[in-house]
Order: C-alpha cells, then sequence, then structure tokens
C-alpha cells in the first residue's frame, strides 16, 4: 500500500487529539522503530508503524459539520509542520468517504444513521475499514445502517428522521466494508490514553494491525472480546472523570486543611501519577501499593478505614456497573 489516505467522519475534541497524535507520530520519525520517554511509554513514529509491517496513513481529511468546526480544527493542527497533510471539509462528508482508504467513524452516537445512511455513502465505504469510536454503538449496529437505504426527512426543528428501506445487501451476506472498533478516552488529549479495540473473528489481521497503530500514536492499546467492550468504555472510557472526582475530593481535603489548591493540585496529581507507574511496571498490585503505605499504627490507616467505612469501595465498583450499563444504551438511538 501506498499513499494511505484515513478520514475522519467528525472531528470534536477526540477525534483532534488522535489526529494531532498521528500528526505527531509521523514528524517523529527516526531511526530506531520506537524511542521510551522519561515515562517510560513508547513513543511510536513512522518508523515503527513499518516495524510492524504496518503502511502509516500519509494524507488525512477531517470532515467536520460547520466552517466554525473547520477554522477551529486548523487552528489546532496549525502547530504541527506537517499540517499540509490534512484537508479539512465542512458539509462534505461524501468526498471525505470517497477519498478514503480507511474512515475513523468519530461523530456523536445519535448521528450514526444520519451519517452513514446516504446510498453514496454506503456506495463510498465499500471495500474500506470503517474504525469506530462511536460509545455504545455496537458493530452489528453499524452493520444494520450499512445495510439499508434511508432517505432522510429534515424536520422543522432542525432534526432528521430517518425512514429505512428493504435492507441492501441481505443480511445474509457478507458486508463488504470491515469494521473495528475502538475506545480512546480523554487522556488522548495528552498521548497517553488507554484505547480497548475490538473486532469480528473474521477481521483480517491487516485491519487489526493498523487499528491498534492508530491507537498506539495516543498511548496503550488492548484488543478484548465484543461482549466485554462496554465493560472497557466505562473502565478506560469513565474512569477518568471518577479518578478526577476523587483527586478533586482530596484537594478539597487539604484546601481545608490550609494548603493552597494550586500546590495541593499538583501533589496530588502526581502522586496518582507516580502510584499508576508502580502498578503499570509490574513492581506493585494496588493492594500491595496499599500494604507497603499503610504501616502498622500509622496515619495511612486511619485514613484507610474512613474509606471503607464510607463504602468507597463498593461505590467505585457500583459506579463503574452503573456506567457500563449506560454504555450499552447509547447506540439504541440510531434510527
Amino acid at each position: 500500500m501506498s499513499s494511505q489516505t484515513l478520514t475522519f467522519l467528525g472531528c470534536g475534541s477526540l477525534g483532534t487529539a488522535i489526529l494531532c497524535g498521528l500528526l505527531a507520530s509521523l514528524e517523529g520519525a527516526g531511526p530506531s522503530s520506537a524511542t521510551v520517554d522519561t515515562n517510560g511509554i513508547e513513543v511510536h513514529n513512522e518508523s515503527s508503524w513499518k516495524a510492524r509491517g504496518v503502511e502509516a496513513p500519509s494524507r488525512f481529511i477531517a470532515c467536520v459539520r460547520s466552517a466554525k468546526s473547520a477554522q477551529r480544527l486548523k487552528h489546532e493542527l496549525a502547530r504541527f509542520p506537517s499540517s499540509a497533510r490534512v484537508t479539512v471539509l465542512h458539509g462534505d462528508n461524501l468526498q471525505g468517504v470517497h477519498s478514503a482508504d480507511s474512515i475513523l467513524l468519530a461523530c456523536q452516537p445519535k448521528d450514526l444513521a444520519a451519517c452513514l445512511s446516504p446510498p453514496a455513502i454506503q456506495k463510498a465505504c465499500r471495500g474500506k475499514l470503517l474504525i469506530s469510536i462511536l460509545a455504545g454503538v455496537t458493530i452489528p449496529q453499524i452493520e444494520a445502517v450499512l445495510r439499508r437505504s434511508h432517505s432522510i426527512t429534515t424536520l422543522q426543528d432542525g432534526q432528521s428522521a430517518v425512514d429505512a428501506a428493504p435492507p441492501s445487501p441481505p443480511a445474509t451476506e457478507p458486508l463488504p466494508t470491515t469494521i473495528v472498533r475502538a475506545m480512546p478516552n480523554s487522556a488522548a488529549m495528552v498521548g497517553a490514553s488507554t484505547t480497548a479495540i475490538t473486532a469480528p473473528p473474521s477481521t483480517p489481521p491487516s485491519a487489526v494491525d493498523f487499528t491498534a497503530s492508530i491507537f498506539r500514536t495516543i498511548g496503550t492499546v488492548t484488543r478484548v472480546p465484543s461482549p466485554q467492550f462496554d465493560i472497557c468504555t466505562a473502565l478506560c472510557g469513565s474512569s477518568p472523570a471518577f479518578f478526577a472526582l476523587f483527586l478533586e475530593s482530596l484537594l478539597d481535603g487539604a484546601v481545608a486543611l490550609g494548603l493552597k489548591r494550586s500546590d495541593a493540585q499538583i501533589m496530588a496529581a502526581d502522586t496518582m501519577k507516580g502510584t499508576a507507574m508502580l502498578i503499570l511496571q509490574g513492581r506493585y498490585s494496588p493492594e500491595r501499593v496499599k500494604e507497603t503505605v499503610a504501616t502498622p499504627g500509622g496515619s495511612t490507616i486511619q485514613g484507610l478505614l474512613e474509606l471503607e467505612r464510607r463504602a468507597l469501595r463498593a461505590t467505585g465498583a457500583d459506579a463503574l456497573i452503573r456506567s457500563a450499563g449506560a454504555a450499552t444504551g447509547l447506540g439504541d438511538s440510531d434510527g
């Protein structure tokens, strides 16, 4: 493959973070296949794509809805010398999909049908890889949209209603579009995302490798079975907000005791980061971190007992379970 083009259908904050990660990886090309930064995180560049036998995309098309969004994106990308590789289109998804070798679907989940239902879009998707980062939208739901011909009717309030026509092609025939699902998180904006990917067993390995290589430019990648994907949506996608809430509670306590919030934020966030690194590098399990810090008769065990009295463990587990359940329903409004 040569001169691969990757089109983004939708390019909000997460899509922009992914695109920035890709541009940074191409600009960081060097003699080695990968380097490791001071935090022990692998930094991937164009050479690392080739080392894995994967052709990196060399051109990008970002499809957005409005001229304002297009201007915002161009401003964000201007800091990259390689921004000339990116074409930004507004209101012209068809051109973007038609010109693509692969497509990254990054619209809002509620806009899935409106985005993929036009027959010309469906035709342009055939024979291509479609990577979805839509929370709660399953691969079968995307396949169902691509198998239908639709007509879009604009309502008075500006919304769209989707009227399904007879399916084409029949559900028994293989879909001519390869679909892989991915769920990065907000840390993609700083190149530290944890991304889960899933694909049907019949998916060509090259499609999975290409998808994984994209998301390795913004962090780490784990492949999971499809039935577990909504769990990963909650664990990877929602937990940054959970961690932030707990961090905020520690800041409130520190401020109540007299520490400046700005100082407390640096210390607490760095402590959270350091703890995560101990676990990720395999030196400690979460349980061992707790046991190591909570020395007999010390102050830490008193705080831990208070957290247990307030059912922090059960509350955290229940929050994840609720988020996973909510993620399952996000794709139900696809038309």
